[in-house]
């Protein structure tokens, strides 16, 4: 069957998170300036929750607001502004970074008539800069509160194959993560390329159709 969709992740595909991200730990020694202590792994272990349960619900609208839902779940009372300053440091350093690579191999495919669409865990709101750049690129952009399913769940392929109205065998997807972007889409019908930016996966068969080492190899499997 034609490939009619090229599906990308985001992570480790089309972008990358900047060295000086913000990490737990910091969180941690801020608020305790405020004598308010947490430990890092919670507050890890809240955003993770967030990620994976509340964003499926509905849409997250920015830092504030996901900040707020990760305080709750560890039951922290944070002021109002002290979230905005933690999110400020969020909006000004985790600004993701797109690879050279990313905008050729999505307007290569759009130029081949094929539908580009993300699939990816994070909300349009955390790629920063980078979403002023991928998202005009993108037909679609397919998150947890899009799909209204976690990435990883199989049901989250197959509902992406419904919004788009089209075959699993006419979909192919390209991936870093041998596991969700690679064996579950594949075992759903959609057609698989796992992307190996630095080589680490070796010989591994992921159900994928083949491996390669830059977006500028993938027009070889559509």
């Amino acid at each position: 069957m034609t490939i009619e969709v090229v599906a990308f992740d985001v992570y480790g595909t089309l972008a990358q998170w900047p060295p000086d991200r913000v990490q737990p730990f910091e969180i941690q020694q801020l608020l305790a300036r405020y004598d308010i202590s947490i430990s890092y792994q919670a507050f890890e272990a809240a955003r993770q929750a967030v990620f994976f349960l509340d964003a499926q619900q509905r849409e997250i609208h920015g830092y504030i607001d996901f900040l707020a839902l990760v305080f709750d779940r560890m039951g922290a009372r944070v002021t109002l502004d002290l979230i905005e300053s933690i999110a400020a440091m969020y909006e000004t350093r985790n600004n993701m970074e797109v690879y050279p690579d990313a905008l050729t191999a999505i307007e290569t495919a759009k130029s081949s008539g094929k539908t580009c669409c993300a699939f990816t865990t994070l909300p349009k709101f955390m790629l920063g800069r980078a979403a002023e750049v991928l998202l005009p690129s993108l037909n679609h952009y397919f998150d947890l509160s899009a799909v209204g399913l976690v990435k990883g769940d199989r049901r989250y392929y197959e509902r992406i194959g419904e919004k788009l109205s089209t075959e699993a065998q006419a979909i192919l997807a390209v991936g870093d993560d041998p596991i969700c972007d690679c064996r579950i889409p594949s075992g759903v019908g959609w057609r698989v390329v796992l992307l190996d930016r630095l080589g680490e996966h070796g010989d591994l068969d992921a159900g994928q159709k083949g491996t390669i080492s830059s977006l500028s190899a993938l027009t070889d499997y559509y």
